[in-house]
């Protein structure tokens, strides 16, 4: 070998190294989810709360960074998938009914509001086993999906970090707490962001999402909670939908009871 081929060859040679270890590099994104979840942990014990909210929302958006990487540099493996579902019990299970249990339980109900958080992260778990053991598609989940509950949380500490525990918010946070581990492990159909396009969106939705969008601009905390909760609620009002669709279209019914005598 020539003095001249040697630089050429040596850059050929890192290329195929670093092509050999790409699937570090979805890898490395989903570390930083769970990071984010342990961060928020931390947080909550610190009584950081406004910090804590902002680590879930960055582990929410790495977690919908790592499967892409992984997809575009054809890195996908099974390890990737099961420790992409730990990161996820991290930060969108334990996390958020951590923060859950300091920001709103802690003073007033103790004991309470470690079995309601107990039950979302039981309802967290639960949901990730199954989703990894049932094949989705792509356009739609059964149940909540874990970042959208943990989203929900995030969001309303966002818009109030710091706030008088009272039981009227003891109340309610069980409810929403609640509500969000039963959606969680429901069969109830949700619409996937990761794959939503714009242009299948109807003007109505393009409409209410700009405006989401342009709250969120000038106020981060109203705009985040509509944008969580409008999403948390897609699938029972879809869901509903369908229900009176199927009660005043008879000819419907009968078809989905034979699709499903088919099943």
């Amino acid at each position: 070998m020539s003095v001249e081929d040697r630089p050429r060859f040596k850059k050929l040679e890192l290329r195929d190294r670093l092509f050999q270890r790409r699937h570090l590099v979805p890898n490395v994104v989903t570390l930083g989810n769970m990071f984010c979840g342990f961060l928020t942990i931390i947080y909550s014990a610190q009584g950081r709360f406004g910090s804590a909210a902002i680590a879930i929302g960055i582990a929410i958006l790495l977690d919908g960074l790592d499967g892409r990487v992984a997809r575009r540099l054809n890195a996908t493996s099974e390890f990737g998938v099961e420790f992409d579902s730990f990161s996820d019990l991290v930060s969108f299970g334990v996390a958020p009914a951590i923060l859950m249990y300091h920001w709103c339980f802690q003073p007033r109900a103790d004991e309470f509001g470690v079995l309601v958080c107990f039950v979302f992260a039981l309802c967290a778990a639960t949901r990730l086993a199954r989703f990894n053991i049932t094949s989705e598609t792509l356009k739609s989940f059964e149940g909540l999906p874990t970042p959208g509950a943990a989203g929900m949380i995030a969001a309303l500490v966002h818009l109030s970090p710091i706030i008088e525990t009272t039981t009227a918010l003891t109340a309610f946070g069980s409810l929403l707490t609640l509500s969000l581990a039963f959606l969680m492990v429901s069969k109830v159909k949700f619409f996937s962001l990761k794959h939503l396009k714009l242009k299948d969106v109807y003007l109505p939705g393009s409409l209410s999402l700009g405006l989401i969008i342009a709250l969120i601009w000038y106020h981060s905390g109203i705009g985040f909670v509509l944008l969580a909760s409008g999403y948390c609620l897609s699938g029972p009002v879809g869901y509903l939908k369908k229900k009176k669709v199927g009660a005043t279209d008879p000819n419907q019914s009968e078809q989905d009871l034979k699709t499903k005598k088919a099943e």
